[in-house]
């Protein structure tokens, strides 16, 4: 039979001892007993680890049980229940705030204290099972990646996942700044949903209506009543993707939303109060926004609590067959092997990847369109037909081109460039800081394929 829970009763009364051991040996608990805080720190440093549980008494001649709790190192070595006749409500409160799961006065009923020990084992492991949790999200396959950049960001979602601050996150298109915001609602044990919206996709006009919602005839169109993101994500997690695309006006609202928790839809009179994360994120340098007037600088603040920064790929060269083995996993399947070929690795390390994670997927994906029926193969010639190419920095050679086919062929490059970083023409052309009009004309004029 598995041996019941050890448990420290720390008492210095020999009576109280007496009794509480007989009870809690019939329930199948083992007691382990302490006079003094000094005996029972003794207890909790022991070679064997400490007990599963401590039954703490407040009042004892010299330091006193809530005196030793105030020490403990933190997280406690053990769940502690207190146990006292003579606290003060002041102390009892102040044994709760100190990590004491429950305060049980003396002389307690089998039942009373029981009940209390028993959710005490059953909150620590919970607590156990949320570490576990938040280890596992730490490994290989939530972010792929054997890089020390992406240990690192791991470790970092690991800490500040569970906590309510704002996180910013920061990085190129493509890096994967989504799945890091999903992570970090993972870590976060947050019982509701996790909302995104893209503040980039949708025209400022509909934007304040998809954060907050609308109420019926609000306007032209609104023909019901339509709840906004922040209500969608009471309880869990906003995240705001390319947050630097908000429009000034819009930003106002927000900060107020954030700072009151409080929402009120297009065409409603009463606040609806809110409880939600909120994560951002952006490929722009939003303090240089902020300089040109851009974007607010309360707001600016205000989220940037946790800046979070996602690595290019071209900066952690390590994660290039981990990603492309956990991509062709996803896409091809399990049973579908992948095999690299001579060479092919050199040439995707020496890839500059514009594009990101998302253009090393979508590569992936190009290969498994083409193989047919066996395995998916990463060849340097693969790459090298597929994957756009980065503007050229080396010597040109002139041969019969003249001037406009070569400015053409630049032209090219980088708009290809662009389109891979960026992932859509709308985000290319804020990237060549061109109107979108133009680069589509320019797009199809240069014979570029359209997607």
């Amino acid at each position: 039979m598995k041996p019941g829970p050890r448990i420290l009763l720390v008492d210095d009364d020999p009576g109280v001892l007496k009794g509480l051991r007989g009870l809690l040996s019939d329930e199948g608990f083992q007691p382990l007993e302490a006079r003094s805080a000094a005996e029972a720190s003794r207890l909790l440093d022991a070679p064997e680890g400490p007990p599963d549980l401590v039954l703490l008494d407040l009042r004892m001649p010299g330091e006193t049980g809530l005196e030793l709790l105030a020490r403990l190192p933190r997280p406690l070595p053990a769940p502690v229940v207190v146990l006292s006749g003579e606290a003060s409500p002041a102390e009892a409160v102040q044994a709760l705030k100190l990590g004491a799961t429950d305060f049980v006065e003396k002389p307690p009923s089998p039942e009373r204290l029981l009940t209390a020990l028993r959710n005490a084992l059953a909150l620590d492991s919970l607590r156990e099972e949320r570490q576990r949790l938040l280890e596992e999200l730490a490994r290989p396959g939530h972010l792929v990646g054997e890089s020390p950049a992406m240990e690192n960001l791991r470790r970092l979602i690991a800490r500040v996942g569970p906590s309510d601050a704002a996180v910013l996150i920061t990085g190129e298109t493509g890096t994967g700044k989504e799945r890091v915001a999903r992570a970090l609602h993972l870590a976060s044990g947050r019982k509701g949903r996790f909302v995104a919206i893209n503040c980039a996709a949708i025209p400022a006009t509909l934007l304040e209506s998809e954060l907050f919602g609308h109420e019926k005839g609000a306007f032209s169109g609104a023909t019901a009543r339509r709840p906004g993101r922040f209500e969608q994500a009471h309880g869990g997690t906003l995240f705001l993707d390319e947050l630097g695309d908000m429009p000034l006006e819009l930003q106002a609202k927000l900060l107020r939303a954030l700072e009151t928790k409080e929402v009120e839809r297009l065409g409603g009179t009463a606040p609806i109060a809110v409880d939600v994360r909120i994560l951002a994120a952006t490929h722009q340098d939003l303090s240089r926004a902020v300089k040109e007037g851009r974007f607010r600088q309360d707001l600016f603040f205000r989220l940037n609590v946790m800046p979070l920064a996602v690595p290019p790929l071209r900066e952690r060269p390590e994660d290039l067959l981990p990603l492309a083995r956990a991509f062709a996993a996803e896409i091809a399947g399990p049973h579908v092997a992948l095999e690299v070929a001579p060479g092919a690795e050199m040439a995707l390390r020496a890839y500059r990847w514009p594009g990101n994670v998302r253009e090393l997927r979508n590569y992936i994906e190009r290969l498994n369109l083409l193989r047919g029926t066996g395995p998916l193969t990463l060849t340097s010639e693969s790459l090298e037909g597929s994957a756009p190419q980065p503007p050229r920095t080396g010597p040109l050679t002139f041969g019969e081109k003249g001037y406009r086919e070569h400015v053409e062929d630049f032209e090219r490059d980088l708009i290809r460039a662009a389109l891979a970083e960026g992932g859509s023409i709308a985000a290319a052309a804020r990237l060549l800081r061109m109107d979108r009009g133009n680069l589509h004309r320019r797009i199809k004029a240069l014979g570029l394929p359209v997607s």
